[in-house]
């Protein structure tokens, strides 16, 4: 028997009892109304439990249909005439909607639909795919409050900083506190006024090698607004090879030498003592024969520092073998000082004097994104002119660059007009020296083309929920190995980029999970469904407005039909009913039966 029938019976049952006990009281006085309070009572009570439920006809839009996504205000759709189909991710309560697990299919299941009313957040980037030759219209909700975007680099070497950027919107009242935490400590903080949207970048430089999680962090007085993953993974640098030419074995190339060895660096360094004859050091490598530079001995690095000067007094066969290397794809890094060019190579940078400010420090900015080192104490005269074709790397505060790049060939030439840097070291700014020479070391080395290479969609994957793994392998053309989790995936290979395959998986665990890709182990990280929950609305706002513009579907007529809707009477009057006649009856057995 269903619930309601035995409410109903349990209901007319207490109902008789209770006009028993009103029939045999010795006080008849107002009889019918307490009988007739009785039926309301109880009445009301038993609707309350099992509601009255009328078909209503409307007219209604066979071929359009409303969408509940993600972020809809309860206010916003509850005056809305017509069925309402909500998606799963909205998770609405109190609404009357159909639930749609799956969009594709619901939308296959219901080929009259034509036009579709969205409402909230709207659809991420697959299912708006699904959407084409539908019109819709969108009733966006109010940009969402948080991170709404991020970026930070995946996977860093230990001499790399870590750098997370973004933009934080506030839209509450009250100033937002955001921080970036990592290894139990405050990385970096910075606040959000209320009412403002605004960018934040962080830096650190991690300690330790492999797997990391940092977090953002957004505070406002003693609440946890959010707490977003940051995982990164550090790993060892990879083996660089630099070889250094001095004219004569000053302290930049002392520090810098020393630096290089530390980190790690396979190091050859040659330095002159009188002509033709050179001090030689081997650091993380075996021992070559430098005495005359050519083709052959540049092949084995990645990239060459030199001084202008040395560059100069070598022969013209030596300087035609680094300038063939350059073009062959290694890097070269000149160090120069004077205002006048000494060679062909050096001389493609314009360059300029401008007087030194005395007792003023040098402060350097980096180009790409604007990072402010530590005051530099050095009188800075020689500065660089940049062109339409080369790329600044390093300026000082006024925005007159000291570091240049430009392309040559396959490889890049950087100039210099810093000598003394080790000053940053000793003054205990390691970071900025640190930050400096790997800056300058990966824009000038030779690059290396990844033979495997492994991407993931979605940005965030989250547990439970599909993820596509896309892995491109240039030096094969077997049928790639993919392993997560211990479970073999089915990997199907692009039909256009043959060395293309993808994989689809739904991830079990939460945190760092294991990807193989023929025996090679590549680290992913699974999120929580609420991670980056912000920044995922804002993505599907975006996105949908973007859709909707790029959009060119043309109008159809609507055809209105009488479609008979299921309407629920409100609770509210029967707990009304119910209060008013036990009041009622309250008040005559406590006042009224007494006098």
């Amino acid at each position: 028997m269903e619930f309601k029938y035995i409410a109903i019976l349990a209901g007319l049952v207490l109902l008789v009892f209770l006009f028993y006990k009103e029939v045999r009281r010795v006080n008849k006085a107002r009889l019918i109304w307490l009988i007739f309070a009785n039926i309301i009572a109880l009445s009301c009570f038993v609707l309350l439990i099992v509601p009255i439920k009328y078909e209503t006809h409307v007219p209604q839009k066979t071929d359009e249909a409303i969408l509940i996504t993600e972020g809809t205000k309860l206010d916003s759709i509850a005056s809305l005439k017509g069925k309402k189909y909500a998606l799963s991710s909205a998770d609405l309560k109190n609404t009357k909607a159909i639930n749609i697990p799956d969009l594709s299919y619901f939308l296959k299941s219901n080929p009259n639909i034509r036009k579709l009313n969205i409402y909230g957040y709207g659809l991420n980037a697959a299912e708006l795919e699904q959407l084409k030759g539908y019109q819709i219209t969108f009733h966006p909700s109010a940009n969402p409050r948080g991170i709404i975007a991020v970026n930070w680099p995946a996977k860093l070497k230990t001499t790399e900083l870590l750098q997370v950027q973004g933009t934080y919107q506030n839209s509450g009242d009250e100033t937002v506190k955001l921080l970036l935490k990592g290894l139990g400590k405050t990385v970096d903080s910075i606040a959000i006024e209320a009412k403002s949207n605004k960018s934040f970048s962080f830096k650190t430089n991690p300690k330790q090698t492999g797997k990391a999680i940092y977090e953002l962090v957004a505070l406002q007085k003693n609440d946890t607004l959010a707490k977003e993953p940051v995982p990164v993974q550090v790993g060892d640098q990879a083996p660089m090879k630099v070889l250094m030419l001095a004219s004569f074995p000053d302290f930049e190339y002392k520090f810098l030498k020393n630096w290089l060895y530390e980190n790690q660096y396979p190091l050859a360094f040659r330095s002159q003592i009188s002509k033709n004859k050179f001090a030689f050091n081997f650091l993380n490598i075996d021992s070559i024969n430098l005495n005359q530079i050519n083709t052959s001995s540049l092949k084995k690095f990645d990239i060459l520092i030199i001084d202008e000067e040395e560059l100069a007094a070598i022969s013209p066969n030596e300087r035609s073998s680094i300038d063939l290397a350059v073009n062959n794809g290694m890097g070269l890094l000149i160090r120069i000082e004077n205002t006048k060019a000494l060679t062909t190579i050096s001389g493609k940078f314009g360059r300029f004097e401008s007087p030194a400010l005395k007792g003023k420090p040098l402060n350097l900015i980096l180009t790409e994104d604007h990072h402010k080192f530590s005051p530099l104490p050095l009188e800075q005269a020689v500065f660089l002119k940049a062109s339409q074709t080369d790329q600044p790397i390093i300026s000082d505060a006024s925005g007159k660059t000291v570091v240049n790049n430009s392309i040559s060939g396959y490889g890049k030439v950087l100039v210099s007009t810093l000598s003394s840097t080790y000053n940053w070291l000793l003054s205990g700014q390691k970071i900025d020296y640190t930050t400096y020479w790997s800056k300058l070391l990966a824009n000038a080395a030779r690059k290396r083309n990844d033979i495997q290479s492994v991407n993931i969609i979605p940005q965030f994957p989250v547990i439970h929920q599909k993820m596509r793994i896309i892995a491109d392998l240039i030096a094969s053309d077997r049928v790639p190995q993919l392993k997560i989790d211990s479970i073999l995936l089915s990997p199907r290979q692009n039909m256009e980029l043959p060395f293309q395959w993808d994989a689809f998986y739904w991830p079990q665990n939460l945190g760092w999970t294991n990807l193989e890709v023929n025996q090679t182990i590549e680290p992913v990280y699974i999120y929580k469904k609420a991670d980056w929950e912000a920044l995922k609305n804002q993505q599907k706002l975006d996105g949908t407005r973007q859709y909707i513009k790029n959009l060119n579907t043309p109008e159809a007529k609507n055809k209105l039909t009488d479609t008979i809707l299921e309407e629920e009477v409100s609770l509210w009057w029967f707990f009304a009913g119910f209060l008013l006649a036990t009041a009622f009856l309250w008040y005559e057995a406590r006042i009224l039966a007494v006098k």
